[in-house]
């Protein structure tokens, strides 16, 4: 599924007012975060992720040097994170070491992510990066809200863009749904 051109211009009118957010990005260098939920399609995944970055990239020079770390939200216990250009994730290269772990109960096999352990993962390691971008198809649950708040609190959810599918959630939002 290709991006539109409304979503191309929606992600980075997203973009800019993350990075243009008081106290965000002053210039320089560009450290961003891109999480990549597995239990996407991986070549949907590759095409989506290539498709975002090459957006971002003809969009803004900001994009030519930037410190890019890549995450692999395979479950709750494998999320594992590495710098690597953007030009591999363009490439697909990045994806080619997959795990695909599959929890199974019973023989009935269950990917149900908590968000909030991916959220203070992301507190914790990738405090430094501007933007955090979320690709996922939205299949995760939040079962400990007051957890979700604290790791978004105090700059995550400035820094943050959930990307479902065809929807697009800004960390603010996400936290303004939890408080709810």
């Amino acid at each position: 599924m290709a991006l539109t051109q409304v979503q191309k211009l929606q992600l980075n009118k997203q973009v800019d007012k993350i990075l243009n957010t008081p106290g965000n990005f002053q210039g320089g260098n560009l450290e961003m975060t891109m999480v990549f939920d597995y239990d996407i399609d991986e070549t949907k995944l590759k095409e989506q992720a290539a498709q975002i970055i090459s957006t971002l990239k003809s969009h803004s020079p900001v994009f030519r040097n930037v410190r890019f770390n890549g995450v692999k939200w395979e479950s709750d216990t494998e999320i594992t994170s590495q710098v690597v250009p953007m030009m591999f994730v363009q490439m697909g290269k990045f994806f080619e070491e997959t795990k695909k772990v599959k929890k199974t109960e019973n023989n009935i096999e269950s990917n149900q992510k908590n968000l909030e352990i991916l959220l203070q993962k992301l507190k914790l390691f990738h405090a430094r990066s501007k933007l955090i971008i979320i690709l996922t198809n939205g299949q995760y649950q939040i079962t400990d809200k007051e957890a979700s708040k604290a790791a978004l609190n105090p700059f995550l959810k400035g820094k943050l863009l959930l990307l479902e599918g065809d929807t697009m959630k800004t960390g603010m939002q996400l936290f303004m749904e939890l408080i709810q």
